[in-house]
């Protein structure tokens, strides 16, 4: 059971697309018959009822990634809503976000899932250039994508991301920061700047280890980064984790507890739970999934990760050290019964005396020079 004082996250997944996009290493399908949906949202709903005995703890944040969970009618949505609130505690105005395809909504849609509950969108742009949607295999164009978030006032939200990734093959420094601004012209409360990395099974990384396409090299991507960071700010966005920033207030709620190494509740098939240190994923696929949910038998689960103490500590440190502020020392203390200042000590101190690592009023944080070094800094923490 979770059963903590730290509120928690429901994440909840809809792991169908029109289209696979080629960077994409999410579990996801094709959604062939519109049909499955109305299936699907019933085995959530089933899911999180035989769900409930293992929360004791009220939620801050309610998630529903993908896959592209824009493809659910907002009717669907507001089942799904209902049925977090009618088994699990909210704690206080839980933040509830939904990523949206920019090909798969309308202005309606918008104001209907704003209705019946929605308060955050993230929208999955990813590129304002036609030719570098082309390249990452996404569904829409420029003009939807801008067209949506022209839309997102209008239905009545006044929280929303969008979602940008640098890096990609042929970018230019210039084309980035087109991107940039034409991002900031719709004044979205928060944008996340991700680095194109590919797992080695999508499309995208057969192209390149193939040699038809290549990636930038280090040198260009760093600027691309810095200069992200740099923009941003001068724009009035708080740069509160590596790839994350966000006018004040607006900080992601939901994926700030993945950061803090809070609980969360995993729901859906291919969804990852975390409870007392284990990760467990709902085993895919949907077909099975949907079989049991509907004969209201829990779905399969698979651990993936059991932590020890030590690991947890570890794991604590590594994704605490995402967020710029970093992590408090007698905070750390209280949780995990350590000082981590005397525990890594070597590790710290090495990485101080090469400016990449940080300590002041209580707490330990990367250095700037260290933001786009930062997984050879927190995998010391592995070893």
């Amino acid at each position: 059971m979770i059963n903590s004082s730290a509120p928690i996250g429901i994440y909840i997944h809809i792991p169908f697309c029109l289209s696979k996009c080629y960077y994409c290493d999410f579990y996801s399908l094709p959604l062939l018959d519109p049909l499955i949906l109305e299936k699907y949202t019933y085995s959530i709903v089933n899911e999180l009822k035989l769900r409930k005995a293992e929360i004791d703890s009220p939620f801050a944040s309610i998630y529903l990634g993908g896959g592209t969970p824009s493809l659910l009618r907002p009717k669907q949505v507001e089942k799904i809503l209902e049925s977090v609130f009618a088994h699990y505690r909210p704690y206080g105005e839980p933040e509830i976000s939904m990523e949206v395809n920019p090909a798969t909504v309308n202005l309606q849609d918008l104001r209907d899932l704003r209705s019946v509950g929605v308060n955050r969108l993230s929208i999955g742009v990813q590129s304002f250039s036609d030719a570098e949607l082309k390249t990452l295999g996404r569904i829409h164009g420029s003009l939807e994508a801008s067209a949506i978030l022209s839309d997102v006032n209008k239905a009545g939200f006044d929280n929303f991301n969008i979602d940008l990734i640098y890096g990609l093959p042929h970018q230019t420094l210039s084309g980035w920061q087109d991107n940039l601004r034409l991002a900031v012209g719709f004044n979205p409360q928060h944008i996340s700047a991700y680095l194109l990395q590919l797992d080695e099974s999508t499309p995208l990384a057969r192209q390149i280890k193939e040699g038809t396409i290549s990636l930038l090299d280090d040198e260009l991507e760093a600027s691309m980064y810095y200069g992200t960071l740099d923009y941003l700010e001068a724009q009035g966005y708080l740069h509160y984790e590596i790839s994350n920033f966000a006018r004040p207030n607006y900080e992601c709620c939901h994926n700030q507890l993945y950061w803090q190494c809070r609980e969360y509740l995993g729901v859906g098939a291919g969804a990852v739970s975390f409870n007392r240190g284990r990760r467990t994923l709902n085993e895919p696929p949907v077909k099975s999934y949907i079989e049991e949910l509907l004969a209201d038998r829990p779905a399969s689960i698979k651990v993936l990760e059991d932590m020890d103490y030590h690991q947890k500590i570890a794991d604590a440190i590594i994704m605490g050290l995402r967020l710029t502020k970093g992590i408090n020392r007698e905070e750390f203390h209280q949780r995990f019964g350590i000082d981590i200042l005397d525990d890594y000590q070597d590790i710290i101190e090495t990485c101080r005396m090469q400016g990449l690592l940080e300590f002041k009023n209580d707490y330990i944080y990367l250095t700037k020079k260290a933001y786009f070094l930062s997984n050879q800094v927190l995998n010391k923490f592995i070893a």
